[in-house]
């Protein structure tokens, strides 16, 4: 065994394990990795040692209806053994080992409030902590589903990787939980609107330039951050890019790490996922799963955030999804568009450095930064977050694509369910019966040997590329349908110029000069394969 550096310890104290006669006593030591207890002091061969990881368990005994911590546990050889010793003491260690390891007994720490949210997988509720009604968002996963499709790895490697982070741009996971059917992760709640829905409200004006430049740099150092852990997102779009507080610019949160990876695994999780029309193409064209891409891939999505903030359009326009993944894969960046919005020529070029296609070409989010966009100050006529509409509470989810209705649904005819039934006290709460997965589709893990075995992966809203038939599409506030029915009259018009240019001016003056300049690209390239076809 390795020599024991009990000078490393992060914390240590007595305790004392109780028996009928005599009570035995016991010197702990928590290291980073590790809870040692030692018989006598700095014990090289210790009796008890648990490793801080998410296989091991810890378990609490609270003074009756009280948040109060009495004695600490853990499992050894098949029996929970059970330590004493004072609540300061306890809760220093519960402070200490939260989110390195699972505990048990949920509902003695924490109050359910109300529902927020139903995903695909997932239910997220509003709690309370018990000790200082401070308020959290717990998201409720099921045991049963992980197991039947052998998604434990995945929702480990979620969690392992928000250990990691630690940024205040970033949403941190503040706690974990275990009971028998469900695990609880206790994560910020985020009371303000997504980017998404601020998108939406502001469908009818772009941006000011102050505003997004200051939610650019806040993007970008974040993402910055993440990049230095070796960290990629890989589902960056508006919907995961949140704000914790209301009208509070600074409180901008990038949340959901369900599809992030680390960048130096031989094989990625799931090589071939995000959302189409925020995908770096060298992910949206990838063939072989086995090939490597780097962290830049965070920067393309940054950069089709960055046009959408500047004119309120897609930087790829569709009306369903295969349409998008076509043209997101195909990857022809017009920019035409931020010109027309009156868009800085500093944020042009920072945004065209984003959206390199290829990706050694690309700036990252360190070089972003420096970027002389950044230099320029620019004066907010009416601020954004002053705005008295932006305050109206309207329900935060939290993990992003809740549908409203189930939700409404739901909370009228729910019966209340017991989650936990550990003969402990129980968490009264929704049962969590409508989760399917983490939104991925699992075929069979990975191997060099047998590529076609990859597991490729998908998220409500989040598609894999080679998925082509039967895809739901969602509807898209900015685009017109009237678009693609207009394409063959254009195409087969004697005058197609003029045709297109009156076209193109209505679109302008109705506030979709990006639809029309896609558009009329789209139809100039099925005018000279007609004219090809002729010859």
């Amino acid at each position: 065994m390795q020599q024991i550096n009990y000078d490393e310890a992060l914390l240590t104290f007595q305790c004392q394990r109780k028996h009928l006669v005599i009570d035995s006593k016991y010197n702990l030591y928590l290291f980073p990795q590790t809870l040692i207890l030692t018989s006598n002091p700095k014990q090289q061969n210790p009796k008890y040692i648990v490793q801080l990881s998410l296989t091991s368990k810890i378990y609490w005994i609270t003074k009756s209806k009280t948040p109060i911590l009495e004695q600490f546990g853990f499992l050894y050889k098949d029996k929970i053994k059970y330590f004493s010793a004072t609540t300061k003491e306890l809760q220093k260690l519960k402070d200490l080992i939260q989110c390195k390891i699972m505990q048990k007994d949920i509902n003695d720490f924490y109050t359910s409030k109300s529902l927020l949210g139903i995903g695909v997988t997932s239910k997220v509720y509003l709690v309370t902590k018990k000790d200082d009604q401070s308020q959290f968002a717990s998201k409720c996963v099921d045991k049963k589903i992980l197991q039947k499709d052998g998604r434990y790895d995945a929702q480990f490697n979620e969690i392992q990787l928000m250990q990691k982070l630690k940024h205040d741009n970033i949403i941190q996971l503040i706690d974990l939980y275990e009971g028998e059917n469900t695990f609880y992760l206790i994560l910020e709640y985020l009371e303000g609107k997504s980017l998404h829905e601020l998108l939406l409200i502001q469908k009818q004006s772009i941006f000011e330039q102050e505003i997004i430049q200051q939610i650019m740099k806040l993007i970008l150092q974040a993402i910055d951050y993440m990049h230095s852990q070796g960290i990629m997102h890989r589902d960056l779009k508006p919907e995961n890019i949140m704000f914790k507080q209301h009208n509070q610019l600074q409180s901008l949160k990038i949340v959901d790490f369900g599809l992030a990876t680390l960048q130096n695994l031989d094989v990625y999780h799931f090589p071939r996922c995000g959302t189409p029309g925020y995908v770096a193409p060298e992910i949206a064209n990838l063939e072989d799963l086995s090939q490597k891409y780097s962290v830049l891939c965070d920067e393309f999505s940054v950069g089709c955030i960055f046009y959408k903030l500047c004119t309120g359009n897609e930087l790829f326009p569709g009306n369903d999804y295969p349409v998008i993944m076509k043209l997101n894969q195909k990857c022809d960046i017009v920019l035409d568009a931020l010109n027309i919005y009156q868009t800085p020529p500093e944020a042009i070029d920072l945004i065209s450095k984003l959206l390199k296609v290829n990706p050694q070409e690309r700036i990252c989010a360190k070089d972003a930064l420096q970027h002389p966009y950044f230099q320029l100050q620019y004066q907010a006529q009416n601020p954004l977050f002053s705005q008295s509409h932006f305050s109206q509470q309207i329900p935060k989810f939290q993990a992003q694509n809740f549908n409203n209705k189930i939700i409404n649904d739901f909370q009228q005819n729910f019966e209340e369910e017991i989650v936990e039934n550990e003969n402990t006290k129980q968490l009264s709460i929704p049962a969590i019966s409508i989760i399917k997965s983490f939104g991925y589709q699992q075929k069979h893990s990975y191997s060099t040997q047998h590529p076609q075995t990859q597991k490729n992966i998908k998220k409500y809203q989040t598609q894999d590329f080679d998925q082509n038939n039967e895809i739901n599409s969602p509807k898209f506030n900015n685009i017109k349908p009237s678009l693609v029915m207009n394409s063959e009259k254009f195409v087969k018009s004697s005058d197609f110029q003029n045709t297109a240019k009156t076209f193109k001016n209505n679109l302008v003056d109705k506030g979709c000069a990006s639809e029309a300049i896609n558009y009329i690209h789209k139809i100039e390239e099925e005018q000279d394969e007609e004219q090809a076809m002729q010859k």
